[in-house]
């Protein structure tokens, strides 16, 4: 039983997870909007070493998603969000 949630399962020795929504990992999007309104696709960098393409659903084709050790932007994320619209 968690605050607000119950797991009824009828293996017992089955251990069992619940999300909390205290844990949350950080996500930091980059974007960019002009003088004139006009906006850039944005970067979604999320703290990982790697990432699946099934974890993103319905993202715009023109999105990118970028992953960093520390969950914050470097060079090299700078510089592939830089390519993906010059």
């Amino acid at each position: 039983m968690g605050k607000h949630q119950w797991i009824i399962t009828r293996d017992i020795t089955r251990e069992s997870y619940l999300a909390s929504s205290s844990s949350r990992e950080l996500l930091i999007v980059t974007e960019t909007v002009t003088g004139d309104g006009s906006h850039l696709p944005p970067m979604l960098i999320i703290s990982a070493q790697e990432h699946i393409e099934s974890w993103y659903h319905d993202l715009p084709d023109d999105w990118l998603v970028g992953v960093s050790e520390s969950g914050y932007s470097n060079d090299q994320l700078a510089h592939e969000w830089l390519k993906h619209f010059n």
